[in-house]
């Protein structure tokens, strides 16, 4: 990692340090703001950026389009009024860029001219529009929507139906993935590959590119043609396995440029025109796989893996200008690091420390766009600070140019993350975890403890921002966070050290975190509480299933039941191939053993069991499942429904945050043994 935006982050950060006099509360949320999809324009003159922030009276999170200098000067807001902007993307030749603009009207595709302030709209959207790409000659922009199909009809009843008044007719579905949590029930239809005139807004399809399997896209140096990631395969049961094409505008064909089993993604061609870089790896039928940095010399037809070296996942490959280098980011032990390529293969960090601009739990993540010169804009980000914009080289260094939550946050304590390193007691492997304390801590007292579980399984926490987090710790707990074995970021191996044994010994990785802060001796031995949220209430459940040692539980959005889940959830086909060796109906016995339903008869300890309403990822019979077990057993429990939400209920709305940690909060209040030994 760059030492240089870490001294731009302190140094920003040092104003929290001055006139502490509260804790941070619930209210502070709405308050909140963070930076993301920062965009560099070609000559590294100017940057657009997206600012989220928080309506409490709408209980809507807000993105605004903003425009600033890359000295940081001149920033301004793009978005009036209650409209609110997102997407910005710079023309090649860096005099103008497009953002989408959502109002009452609905969306459309602005255009905007920085130096004279002007700004048309190109079009109006009417659909999705995912992928937007400039061709290189700045003429046109390419971008993949929806195109609706013919749905499967209801059978006749013989009879004439009265519309109006005559209960609704059958919904008859064949697909195998028609839902996806996020969006509710998918529309029949494909993605198609469409062409905007970048000065009159005119569309027009390429017509024979309809398939549902578009996954993104790149202009090759000419204009006149494009690279396609796409899954061109009918069986839906089939594993995913996009290839790259080329399509030329002219004759509307395919052209196959990849060919083996697994993803081929993210298309990046060299401003040259000689190579095209991607990602993906060979399918291995592995939980996790890395995904790689390849490359195909255009002229050779060669194909090279240019980051075989380096065990770590990458993404968002960008070329250099001179064709020499690929920018690329990944995650490295809790961070997340942008670092360049070179075409032989040399791996060169240039700086870590990005973030993503959510409030909810602390995932790594983050965004960079580069210039021609190599002026990175990246979203940076700290424990104690949502993300903001950072702007350097690693050579030069990086300057902070937004510092958006120094009125909302001055004078609230907000708690650092303190970094540990531990040993599992299944077999020694090493385990990093983050440590929030609460404020005015005080080690020769005695806190109660929680530790939280991050999801996925195949993700990773790190050492930045998160308000759920903050409220735990504001309310007096110590606050845990962990990467067991299976997180993502340690390498392949320790990934895939949960291949078909999940959960497994990631459960003991997760107490030996607790045994760990026991014997630092601030922690009170009877006053252990526990909960995760997806992977991390599955992890959670079976915790409580296998010990007794903790005060009182929150089960969130978990996995209970393996065979329900697998043939219930919005994507049955990832997660039969990839989590199990043979689908529950040839090796139930399996299923059952990895299931934290199979030790719900082990359980005491009182469990709060929560879901969002409309999660599909999870589904809500998960949740139902666990919780009517426990009440059989009278084991004390409550179940907790959050309305309308989908799997991700911190980051969708504001008070779905809060609701989710003021329910768990009152849970372990209610069974806190100090609170009833008082009561006594």
């Amino acid at each position: 990692m760059s030492i240089s935006i870490w001294a731009a982050i302190l140094a920003a950060g040092a104003l929290q340090t001055a006139d502490v006099s509260r804790p941070f509360l619930p209210e502070d949320v709405f308050e909140l703001e963070a930076i993301a999809a920062p965009q560099i324009s070609p000559d590294g003159e100017w940057i657009a950026y997206v600012r989220r922030s928080n309506d409490r009276g709408a209980d809507q999170g807000m993105s605004n389009v903003w425009l600033s200098r890359a000295d940081g000067s001149q920033q301004r807001s793009l978005t009036p009024g209650d409209e609110t902007s997102s997407a910005p993307l710079w023309a090649p030749d860096g005099e103008s860029f497009v953002y989408v603009l959502q109002n009452e009207n609905g969306a459309s595709l602005i255009r905007y001219y920085p130096t004279s302030g002007r700004r048309a709209t190109l079009t109006r959207l009417d659909g999705g529009l995912n992928d937007l790409a400039w061709s290189p000659d700045g003429s046109m922009l390419a971008f993949v929507g929806f195109v609706g199909g013919a749905a499967p009809q209801p059978a006749s009843l013989g009879v004439e139906a009265d519309e109006e008044r005559w209960a609704a007719r059958a919904q008859v579905e064949d697909r195998l993935v028609f839902r996806l949590d996020g969006f509710g029930t998918l529309p029949y239809g494909d993605r198609q590959i469409f062409i905007m005139d970048a000065s009159s807004g005119r569309i027009t399809p390429l017509t024979q590119t309809a398939t549902a399997g578009i996954d993104a896209l790149a202009w090759e140096p000419d204009s006149r043609s494009l690279i396609v990631s796409a899954d061109r395969r009918e069986r839906e049961t089939d594993p995913p396995n996009t290839e790259l094409y080329r399509i030329d505008l002219a004759e509307d064909g395919w052209m196959q440029l990849t060919n083996r089993l697994g993803p081929d993604t993210a298309p990046a061609v060299s401003p040259d025109g000689r190579y095209i870089a991607y990602l993906g790896y060979d399918d291995q039928r592995m939980g996790y796989h890395n995904t790689r940095l390849s490359l195909l010399d255009t002229q050779s037809g060669e194909h090279s893996v240019l980051s075989a070296d380096l065990d770590r996942s990458l993404a968002n490959p960008t070329w250099s200008s001179d064709s020499q280098a690929i920018y690329v980011q990944y995650e490295d032990s809790g961070d997340t690091v942008v670092a360049r390529i070179h075409l032989d293969g040399r791996l060169e960090p240039l700086v870590g420390g990005l973030g993503d601009p959510v409030f909810g739990r602390p995932y790594t993540g983050g965004s960079y766009s580069v210039a021609s010169d190599g002026t990175l804009a990246i979203t940076g980000i700290t424990a104690t600070r949502p993300a903001e914009l950072f702007v350097g080289t690693a050579d030069q260094g990086f300057v902070q140019l937004t510092d958006v939550n120094s009125d909302a946050l001055a004078g609230i304590h907000i708690s650092d993350a303190e970094e540990i390193h531990f040993n599992s007691p299944h077999d020694g492997l090493e385990i990093e975890g983050w440590v929030l304390y609460p404020p005015e801590f005080d080690p020769t007292q005695q806190y109660p403890l929680i530790l939280e579980i991050h999801g996925g399984p195949f993700s990773g926490y790190g050492p930045v921002f998160s308000a759920e987090f903050q409220l735990m710790a504001a309310a007096g707990y110590v606050v845990i966070y962990t990467n067991p074995r299976g997180s993502s970021g340690y390498g392949d191996q320790f990934a895939n050290e949960i291949h078909h044994a999940y959960p497994g010994n990631d459960h003991d990785d997760l107490m030996g975190a607790i045994d760990y802060m026991l014997d630092r001796g601030f922690i009170d031995p009877e006053r252990l509480f526990i909960t995760g949220g997806s992977g991390g209430g599955t992890l959670t459940a079976w915790a409580i299933g296998t010990t007794n040692r903790f005060a009182a539980a929150a089960v969130v959005k978990p996995v209970i039941n393996w065979s329900s889940f697998v043939l219930h959830s919005d994507l049955p086909p990832f997660f039969l191939r990839y989590w199990f060796e043979n689908p529950p109906w040839e090796d139930p016995e399996e299923y059952w053993r990895r299931s934290p339903l199979s030790l719900v008869g082990n359980v005491e300890t009182p469990t709060l069991v929560m879901v969002g309403g409309a999660d599909l990822r999870t589904p809500g019979s998960e949740a139902e499942q666990y919780y009517t077990a426990l009440r059989v057993q009278d084991v004390p429990t409550a179940f907790v429904t959050i309305p309308d939400s989908f799997h991700g209920i911190s980051n969708s709305r504001p008070s779905r945050l809060l609701t989710k940690v003021a329910e768990i909060l009152r849970w372990f209040e209610t069974h806190d043994p100090a609170r009833e030994d008082a009561s006594q």
